[in-house]
């Protein structure tokens, strides 16, 4: 409350809407329980690993699963030009 004399400071304090407001924020302060909000917050800490986690090895598995898909498609490859060519050779037999 920088640049307000004292009794403006006081009359901001005692002003009804400000006075209420402090009454039911104390209250309602008073009925959170701060064992449970420890719980809470610690309970989402841990999913928060356990998602960070488990995104890294997804991140692990589509890279590897990238790396096996273009192998893979190499080889479904030459086994189809191999195809072709048995058909082509079996063609020009018959």
């Amino acid at each position: 409350m920088l640049g307000l004399k004292a009794s403006e400071v006081e009359e901001k304090e005692m002003d009804p809407p400000n006075l209420a407001l402090r009454v039911f924020c104390g209250c309602f302060l008073s009925m959170v329980n701060t064992d449970d909000v420890n719980a809470i917050i610690l309970a989402q800490k841990n999913m928060l690993n356990r998602f960070e986690k488990t995104n890294e090895m997804l991140l692990n598995f589509n890279n590897l699963s990238s790396v096996r898909l273009q192998q893979m498609s190499k080889r479904f490859q030459n086994h189809t030009c191999t195809l072709m060519d048995m058909k082509r050779d079996l063609d020009s037999i018959f």
